[in-house]
């Protein structure tokens, strides 16, 4: 299936599960130690694939982030450094209650070992408030955890109850008004380490994969870290493809406004060609990304109808292309 995609032309192919980190459990029962499958057996095989395409994980169970799988993904420049590694509660008492596999200690324990392996990961999380029974000292149980664990995107939900489950008809459930609010609390922290991630990444090159136009002359796709990038391009020629692009700093965008113009960023590389450095002159001292680093107030809405802004802090990288190709 991966060789079909990649045949097809598709740049990115994202390996997605309820429980990811379990793959070849079916595979291995019964089989001795050294016949067992894993999930990393499996990035072993894909990677053996020829083409220009990448692969990311979706979301992983905390206790999923096995050694061995970790070293898989430090070991090669075709896994994006994005990881979704499920937190939902900072709380230990809370995650004995959601029969978690891992503490807050231990997931801490993952996510350090994740930046000693990785080049400055893309960490994101889900967080879930007002479960039953949560306290004020688990909800700031959770707030603590999510600092040290310096997420780069959170995707918070507001507990909801659902028949059949064990939470279901738990005796504590949380006021609807406290829940409001620590979800209200816990998007700002979120939107705050958005930005400070985003700003992170200035002067880092960025693998991105071209999806859509984003106004006349511009190009938006998601780049290896799993932030949106905008750079000027022509979708035609673009769409799908793999581009480099390096960012810069830029604090107080104008609505609709370029950053550089549409007239210079044409005379950019066109995909598989040379960069002519007379045509370029003075842009290729710093051929650029620009990040908007203006970050979502709390409370602000953040599912706009385009869908481009579906995340705490979410800002556009304005990227111009850069003149050869080294990221993920």
């Amino acid at each position: 299936e991966a060789r079909r995609l990649i045949d097809a032309g598709h740049r990115e192919i994202v390996l997605t599960g309820i429980h990811l980190g379990h793959y070849g459990l079916d595979l291995s029962k019964g089989r001795p130690r050294e016949e067992w499958t894993r999930l990393w057996h499996l990035l072993d095989a894909l990677l053996e694939l020829p083409g220009e395409c990448r692969f990311r994980l979706s979301s992983l169970d905390a206790a999923e982030a096995h050694p061995q799988l970790i070293s898989r993904l430090a070991g090669h420049p075709r896994i994006a450094p994005h990881l979704p590694l499920c937190l939902q509660s900072g709380s230990n008492a809370v995650l004995r209650r959601m029969r978690r596999r891992y503490t807050a200690e231990s997931y801490l324990d993952r996510c350090g070992r994740l930046r000693e392996a990785l080049d400055h990961p893309a960490i994101s999380t889900d967080i879930i408030v007002g479960f039953p029974g949560e306290t004020d000292a688990d909800f700031e149980a959770t707030l603590e955890v999510a600092r040290q664990a310096r997420f780069a995107d959170i995707h918070v939900f507001s507990y909801s109850p659902r028949r059949g489950t064990d939470a279901w008809d738990h005796p504590d459930p949380v006021d609807a008004r406290v829940t409001r609010e620590r979800r209200l609390r816990l998007e700002a922290l979120a939107s705050a380490m958005a930005l400070d991630y985003r700003k992170s990444l200035v002067g880092r090159e960025l693998g991105v994969v071209v999806e859509t136009a984003a106004g006349p002359g511009w190009v938006v796709g998601t780049a290896c870290r799993g932030v949106k990038v905008r750079f000027p391009g022509d979708i035609e020629a673009l769409r799908r493809q793999l581009v480099a692009v390096r960012a810069t700093l830029k604090t107080q965008p104008t609505e609709g406004v370029p950053l550089i113009t549409p007239v210079a960023a044409t005379r950019l590389r066109p995909v598989g060609k040379p960069v002519a450095v007379k045509e370029v002159g003075v842009l290729l001292a710093a051929i650029t990304a620009e990040l908007l680093a203006d970050a979502i107030a709390p409370g602000e809405a953040r599912h706009p109808a385009d869908g481009t802004n579906d995340t705490p802090g979410a800002r556009w990288l304005e990227a111009f292309r850069w003149d050869r190709f080294g990221g993920s």
